[in-house]
């Protein structure tokens, strides 16, 4: 179908009630876009950690000095690649909040809390974390489980240091060791800035409130009442 060709809606007759409708079913159409495009970089993020590990398990195995270099600069690669899957579900999240916030207020009551839970179990929207670990909630399953895959690539990594110094000179291998800090140390760096001194979540925030109104503070829990 070709929408150039369509005529746009005579927004200027229709009532009340049919904007409402309207843009609910727009709504809800950007809302299940952003679930999906959240479920399928979630699908790559685990897929990337479980392939990456068992790849350089078997490069390790292979015996080569050279698979044991590839292990050592390909896991920074990939912790770099599975923070940028994090970014897109972080920005579906953020959108799917302001969306549903969007809904709930057209609906006038709290229907919609999804967003409100992904905040709790895993981490606060626009919180300050360096990739999936969470400075807020440093012991939230997240933050252990990307601290359990850095202590899992970087004992991979030690154990190819310790091949390699047997395999390599000890020049070639100080030289190596120099190159795969400053790659590491620049990668993290960078991954550190563009998630806690950037502001791209706080600026996407702020067009979301923009576009959809203010998303309000989630409610706070309600408390057992004590016998």
């Amino acid at each position: 179908m070709n929408t150039e060709s369509q005529s746009h809606l005579p927004s200027a007759g229709l009532s009340a009630a049919d904007r409402i409708r309207l843009e609910y079913d727009a709504l809800t159409r950007q809302l299940e876009r952003m679930r999906a495009m959240q479920y399928a970089y979630n699908r790559k993020f685990f897929a990337l950690l479980l392939i990456s590990t068992l790849v350089s398990l078997g490069l390790i195995f292979w015996g080569k000095w050279m698979g044991q270099l590839v292990v050592c600069f390909g896991l920074v690669t990939t912790g770099v690649t599975a923070s940028f899957f994090l970014h897109f579900c972080d920005f579906a999240r953020i959108h799917a909040r302001a969306i549903e916030a969007r809904i709930n207020a057209l609906l006038g009551a709290r229907v919609l809390i999804a967003s409100e839970l992904e905040a709790e179990d895993f981490y606060p929207h626009a919180s300050a974390k360096v990739s999936g670990f969470s400075l807020e909630r440093p012991w939230s399953f997240f933050s252990v489980y990307t601290l359990h895959f850095c202590g899992v690539w970087g004992a991979l990594v030690l154990w190819c240091a310790a091949g390699l110094w047997d395999e390599l000179s000890s020049g070639r291998w100080l030289f190596w060791a120099l190159l795969w800090a400053g790659w590491c140390g620049g990668n993290v760096s960078y991954l550190r800035w563009w998630f806690m001194d950037s502001g791209a979540e706080a600026r996407m925030a702020r067009q979301l409130a923009e576009a959809y109104g203010p998303t309000p503070d989630p409610a706070p829990p309600v408390m057992p009442r004590q016998g």
